[in-house]
């Protein structure tokens, strides 16, 4: 797709996208009513009437005007009455309260809204037939996934371009296939999915999607500088700090964009922890920490309920910290020591309130959970106090949630070992650290195996000693573990196959920044971020086994994200049968390797024998201009044709030089100057 010229410049772009409805004049009758069944009186009771239905109705509102209309022939009352009332709710409660009270035996009141007055007596007397309006199909928003040659799509940032691009290193992109110039005030973000991209704007947020990437919902939250979506995309949080932070923080519908609840953003003196809200895996619920409690929201953005069937918070004394597992309900927590009591990490299953399992921990000084992301295990990392609280060793608490009462193995440090990072492997059993001796520059990466998924044994597969990383990236799909070291400028690369326990490729990105591996786990992107490096901004490509594919340069170069894609449909056992049998599935897409192969060889074969008709056919015309013009050129040396070769004399000059050098005889201390004439 050819690249698409910018829909948004300058200082009107977020008016465009967000226009504002001009003001509207009131012409509803929302806070009047019409009431009928009063007495009909001639014209002098009229005024001892009006006054008896004043006082009635003065009981439940304020009363601004009051009409009684009269026939202009025999001078009498119609029978009922208009009022109007300070506001819609005093008028609502004059329906509700008056409507079929009797005003003595032969009159009872029959009291309406005049809007609905109007709006029924608006109805034609005539039926008339339903046309329905024509059917428009909206695009596929997941169309990009149904790519013929499975390729991924990965958006970047700089400057003020912002540009979509399919990740092909085999066949390289010469343009996006989409971009705008200005498409966002600030950063852009995927959805988990993968379905929406959304923008910043000084107005609000705007969520783009479909082939055509057209504009599908606005956001209208003025100064938004966060947002969050849950796991499944139904929903988007929004907090803006220019805004009243009793109501800063936004909870909206994805699929229609209505506002569901505004909630409390910072706190005075406060810094905002993001996200504010966790989700479960399932959108059904998302949670807050607050003091001494958990409030857990349902999808309605109600709290949930208790045993006695009452709205309430979840309340754990002093919990500091709780994090979701990635595939069930449940929550872990953690709830440091307090009044004599140890600390304690909690699994607690939700809406239940139900706990799963529980750990006392002592001496704690700090400690991060960690879920595998199939919800497998639970990692517990815990540093802890020495007895004379000078030092502090770690210890990793290791939950098997898929074994019954869930037992808990433990795996400890020596007290001079300090944990740098900490992953798990996302399809498998393993899990991956780097760790340093006290007072040592050096690292080592030691890989472990929880020996399988339901009662294993933990143990150590192998230490990778002297790795000069402080990160770690495992691929989505396991199996390759990248490791990086992004301190300062030094950029070092190193891929290990964890299978073999053997490095398979190794590279240096200067001043890289940040690290993100492609959803497939077959490709991987390194770049310098602007905010981070003011110079050497781009990014660079790198297969699995980290061969360099492309390098792109860009300045003030600010983003690249990977398109998600939504979770596998088939199940974990599916996927396994899948991966025992890649060797026969891997026959069909190295047939289609080789014959793209070929046919980028044909192709770049028909270019050079274009490339080449296209020289000859040049050289002809040069030619044909060159002979229509020997008359004018013999016209001007006096009729000699300077095109006869016989008219010039070849000369042919030979340069000699004069060489010397000296012989050296190693088994002898002497030298001989050889020179030659």
């Amino acid at each position: 797709m050819e690249r698409q010229p910018s829909a948004m410049s300058g200082p009107t772009a977020d008016e465009d996208l967000f226009d504002e409805e001009e003001p509207q004049i009131d012409t509803s009758f929302k806070d009047s009513i019409f009431v009928d069944g009063l007495p009909i009186v001639p014209t002098e009771k009229k005024e001892k009437l009006v006054n008896v239905v004043r006082k009635f109705f003065s009981q439940v509102g304020q009363i601004r005007h009051l009409e009684m209309p009269m026939d202009k022939d025999d001078k009498n009352s119609l029978g009922y009455a208009l009022i109007e009332f300070q506001s819609e709710a005093e008028a609502l409660a004059a329906t509700q309260k008056a409507n079929g009270y009797k005003l003595d035996k032969s009159h009872t009141f029959i009291v309406n809204s005049l809007e609905d007055y109007y709006k029924y007596a608006a109805v034609p007397d005539e039926e008339t037939e339903f046309v329905p309006p024509e059917y428009v199909p909206g695009e596929n928003l997941s169309s990009w996934l149904m790519d013929e040659g499975a390729r991924d799509q990965f958006v970047v940032r700089y400057n003020d371009e912002t540009e979509i691009w399919w990740n092909d290193p085999a066949k390289p992109n010469n343009a996006p296939c989409y971009s705008k110039t200005n498409w966002s005030d600030a950063y852009v973000s995927w959805s988990p999915h993968g379905k929406y991209l959304a923008t910043f704007h000084r107005l609000g947020i705007v969520l783009w999607g479909g082939p055509s990437w057209k504009k599908l919902l606005k956001l209208n939250h003025g100064g938004v500088k966060l947002i969050d979506f849950s796991p499944c995309e139904k929903f988007i949080v929004t907090w803006s700090p220019e805004t009243d932070q009793a109501q800063a923080l936004i909870v909206w519908e994805t699929a229609t964009g209505q506002k569901l609840r505004a909630f409390q953003g910072a706190k005075p003196e406060e810094q905002l922890e993001w996200p504010v809200f966790k989700w479960s895996h399932d959108d059904r619920l998302f949670a807050r920490l607050g003091d001494d409690c958990i409030y857990v929201y349902g999808d309605d953005c109600k709290l949930i309920k208790d045993k006695s069937d009452k709205r309430s918070s979840v309340k754990v004394d002093g919990v500091r910290q709780f994090v979701w597992s990635p595939t069930d309900n449940v929550v872990s927590l953690w709830v440091p020591e307090h009044t004599n009591n140890p600390a304690k990490v909690v699994l607690m299953e939700l809406p239940s309130r139900t706990e799963v399992r529980q750990k006392n921990l002592f001496s704690v000084a700090d400690l991060r959970m960690t879920w595998h992301d199939q919800g497998h295990f639970l990692c517990v990392k815990v540093d802890k106090h020495s007895k004379s609280k000078k030092t502090l060793n770690s210890v990793f608490e290791l939950f098997r949630f898929r074994d019954k009462e869930v037992p808990i193995e433990v795996s400890e440090f020596s007290k001079d070992s300090s944990i740098i990072a900490f992953a798990w492997e996302p399809k498998g059993i393993r899990f991956a650290v780097i760790h340093s001796e006290a007072g040592s520059a050096r690292t080592d990466v030691s890989l472990y195996t929880m020996g399988s998924k339901y009662n294993g044994k933990v143990s150590l597969l192998k230490t990778f000693e002297k790795k000069n990383s402080n990160t770690l990236f495992w691929s989505p799909a396991g199996h390759i573990l990248l490791l990086a070291n992004l301190k300062g400028t030094a950029g070092q690369l190193e891929w290990i196959d964890t299978n073999a326990l053997q490095t398979i490729g190794e590279a240096e990105h200067f001043m890289c920044s940040n690290i993100e591996w492609d959803p497939t786990g077959r490709y991987v992107a390194t770049w310098v971020a602007h905010w981070r490096h003011q110079m050497e901004n781009g990014y660079n490509l790198w297969s699995s086994h980290g061969r360099p594919l492309g390098h792109i340069k860009h300045e003030k170069f600010y983003q690249l994200i990977w398109r998600p894609r939504p979770p596998s449909l088939l199940s974990e056992a599916q996927e396994k049968e899948i991966r025992k049998d890649l060797r026969s599935y891997s026959k069909k897409y190295e047939e289609e390797d080789r014959k793209l192969k070929l046919s980028m060889q044909g192709d770049r074969l028909k270019l050079r024998k274009q490339q080449h008709a296209d020289f000859e056919k040049f050289i002809q015309q040069m030619n044909a201009i060159y002979n229509a013009e020997k008359q004018a050129r013999m016209e001007l040396r006096d009729g000699a044709e300077s095109d006869n070769s016989s008219a010039y004399t070849l000369v042919e000059d030979i340069d000699e030089q004069e060489l010397s050098y000296v012989e050296e005889n190693l088994g002898m201390d002497e030298s001989i100057e050889i020179g030659d004439d």
